[in-house]
């Protein structure tokens, strides 16, 4: 008897589940029931086709979806979902490598190092290597190597191409030798788990064999999102019956950052012939005024599949587009109304706050907070709670208050100064019997601490001082914290981490300047003092723990996979979104026009769409244009046509005709760049990339406008558009 379920599905999502041999590519738009499709095809495969439960694995990202897939094909075959294998990559590869432990020489019982043990490790090789913490920094250290790994890059082909390059030198040496000792240790990282499975089946093909006999069929989950090393195994698991089906959607390829490679799915069907194809592109989620908008938004792009979105619901509400003055005004203006629409939804459940950027978030927690409105941020901290800002006040603090030891011995070694644990107990023992505050004991000799280490500690106790002084002359509390970054090195510290996490953190760091800046305008005597105040009494609310009702805020990378009744969607302006950082080449505006796309596709009821004619960074007011995604969005979706006006939008690199201070600046800026001919730039060339640091020309492609530079920088490239791109040849 056929599975009775399979007549709620629709003819695509049927043929989806029916197509059990050979290589199956589903298409799934977002909202279209790809769980149901995945869920429903193992039901299948065991009822009406009498495979074995032990014969089908199942591969997704997140221990949370694979425990819905795991409850949903319970909830569908009760008796008979025992021995199927639904696991995250990582589990999957835990299990097989504990089986098989020997083989890659690995002990049993190996311990598999988390974030803190491995950065624990890497920074004692660091110090015996006699490196300097500051500029081989841990973290960064193990997210180049974790990278490495997914891009299955072993310690003697890291940097291959750049001996020459102090730093990716000795980060490949640090590499080498942190392997070397986890193997002492019998442990592996995380990354080791993928990388070494794919190893063991490569190098060991009896292994691999005795699998793809156990799994005769093959699914994956989110498709999109699968970087190197994960394509690696997908292909081994594959084997030779080749019964893989893979689920995704190239439209939600938003992580490339991480390494994710969206070539994967729209390579599928080359990589695998005879592929069948199925689209899942009917959308059970949003009114069709929110599809229709996404759907126009993502065929801009060229890089993905050909499909054509459409809802199965009614049209419902239009858009609402509003241009507000500034960021301040946008957000006083959402939370205003959240207030009118909850008096009939009588829940704040049902409303998300969207931005780019977590430091955008500092003024829409100010305008809730105000409205004493509940909220909770996903995926990251209150402004006031990240990491850099509570560093920042804890500095402040000492300013304000030098006998503040607490908030001293928070950042004494951040950014790290060389001031060990050692001589950091020596120091408060010292102060305490002396009864003075350990600020004031970093100024005098310590019996038993080192020349050099003194030295450093007197260097810190005179740059405290000086911005003691002028907390004491009463400066503006902006110009402190403005000297506090460059006299701490606090700004030149993230700024040479180079990674998206330390531009994430310098983004917050300008959003405190901006907000002390704010404070300053808005007070008739400002002091530092009065506004660590206020900070006190925003962080000492209530645990957010406790909340069951609450608006949520969360940057759109966050979103995916969620939806929500109401969706806000801010700060859609040029250089905020798209982020300037993601403006010098094609394939990165693609991929913010895909993150757009997953934001809009978020929203069930009612989508608004917002951006602001001027913002601050660093308290500086800058001019802003809407962002080149709103026209691509039809006229005749948004409730009164643009109400921006129109010669402020801009297509894809440059402005309007008419637009003059945007055609004057962009003129300037290509007068001032010069073509890769007249800099004699050559593949091979090393290069400065402002954001990017110092890389290596791969290749060059183009003329004119179009003329393109693509550029390795260590274990990743990236292609630029020379004409607004500025690059500094280095010798």
């Amino acid at each position: 008897m056929e599975y009775p379920l399979l007549e709620k599905l629709n003819e695509e999502q049927r043929k989806a589940v029916l197509q059990t041999e050979g290589p199956v590519l589903i298409l799934a738009g977002a909202g279209s029931g790809k769980t149901r499709v995945i869920t429903h095809r193992i039901a299948h495969l065991i009822i009406n086709k009498g495979i074995s439960p032990y014969n089908i694995c199942a591969l997704t990202f997140t221990n949370k979806a694979a425990a819905e897939m795991k409850e949903r094909v319970i909830s569908l075959i009760p008796n008979s979902y025992h021995g199927i294998s639904i696991k995250t990559f990582h589990s999957l590869c835990l299990t097989l490598l504990r089986s098989n432990a020997d083989t890659v020489e690995l002990k049993s019982g190996f311990t598999v190092y988390d974030t803190s043990l491995q950065e624990a490790l890497i920074k004692e090789i660091i110090k015996g290597m006699g490196l300097d913490i500051k500029l081989f920094a841990p973290s960064q250290i193990a997210n180049r190597i974790s990278h490495a790994k997914d891009s299955m890059i072993l310690p003697d082909e890291f940097g291959s191409d750049l001996r020459k390059d102090f730093y990716l030198e000795n980060v490949r040496l640090i590499y080498k030798k942190y392997e070397e000792r986890k193997k002492q240790n019998n442990a592996v990282d995380f990354g080791d788990l993928i990388l070494k499975t794919v190893l063991l089946f490569k190098n060991h093909p009896p292994v691999i064999e005795r699998y793809n006999i156990l799994w005769k069929y093959i699914m994956i989950d989110e498709y999109q999102d699968t970087n190197k090393i994960q394509y690696e195994l997908t292909k081994l698991l594959a084997g030779h019956h080749k019964n893989i089906c893979v689920v995704g959607d190239d439209d939600q390829s938003i992580y490339s950052w991480r390494g994710a490679d969206i070539r994967n799915i729209l390579d599928f069907e080359k990589d695998f012939v005879d592929t069948f194809t199925v689209k899942l592109e009917e959308n059970y989620r949003s009114f069709a005024n929110i599809i229709e908008a996404a759907s126009n938004l993502i065929k801009n792009n060229s890089e993905r599949k050909s499909k054509n979105i459409f809802s199965s619901k009614p049209p419902g509400d239009k858009i609402t587009l509003t241009q507000f003055y500034s960021e301040h005004e946008e957000a006083n203006a959402i939370i205003k109304q959240i207030q009118k629409l909850y008096r009939d939804e009588k829940s704040y459940t049902k409303f998300v706050i969207f931005y780019r950027t977590n430091a955008q978030s500092r003024y829409f927690e100010e305008a809730l907070r105000s409205s004493s409105i509940p909220y909770k941020i996903f995926g990251g901290f209150r402004f006031f709670d990240r990491l850099e800002i509570k560093d920042i006040i804890a500095y402040l603090s000492v300013i304000v208050n030098p006998g503040d030891d607490i908030s001293l011995l928070r950042v004494i070694n951040s950014p790290p100064r060389g001031i060990g644990d050692t001589t950091l107990e020596k120091v408060k023992a010292f102060a305490l019997s002396r009864s003075i505050s350990v600020l004031d004991a970093l100024n005098i000799e310590i019996p038993d601490i080192r020349k050099g280490t003194f030295k450093k500690m007197k260097e810190l106790y005179n740059k405290f001082q000086d911005l003691i002084d002028m907390q004491k002359a009463n400066e503006n509390p902006s110009k402190i914290v403005l000297q506090l970054l460059e006299t701490m090195g606090i700004h030149e510290h993230y700024k040479n981490e180079d990674s998206l996490e330390s531009s994430d953190r310098l983004e917050n760091i300008e959003q405190f300047v901006t907000a002390i800046k704010e404070y300053e305008e808005n007070t008739e005597n400002p002091s530092l003092s009065e506004y660590l105040g206020d900070i006190v009494l925003l962080t000492s609310e209530e645990n957010t723990k406790e909340l069951s009702d609450y608006v949520t805020l969360m940057t759109v990378h966050n979103s995916k996979g969620l939806e929500f009744d109401y969706v806000f969607l801010t700060g859609m302006e040029e250089g905020t979104f798209p982020h300037r950082m993601s403006m010098e080449s094609e394939s990165e505006i693609e991929e913010e026009r895909r993150l757009c796309y997953v934001a809009i596709t978020r929203a069930k009821t009612k989508l608004f769409i917002s951006h602001a004619s001027f913002t601050r960074k660093y308290g500086n007011v800058e001019d802003r244009i809407p962002s080149r995604f709103l026209k691509e969005i039809p006229y005749e979706l948004f409730e009164n046509g643009r109400t921006a006006s129109e010669e402020r939008y801009t297509p894809s690199y440059s402005p309007k005709a008419g637009d003059r201070k945007e055609n004057v600046a962009l003129d300037n800026k290509k007068r001032s760049i010069t073509t890769a001919d007249q800099k004699n730039l050559s593949v091979g060339d090393k290069v400065k990339h402002k954001d990017y640091g110092i890389g290596k020309i791969a290749e060059i492609s183009g003329n004119g406008d179009n003329l393109k530079v693509k550029i390795s920088f260590g274990y990743s490239q990236k292609s630029f558009l020379l004409a607004y791109t500025v690059l500094e040849k280095v010798n």
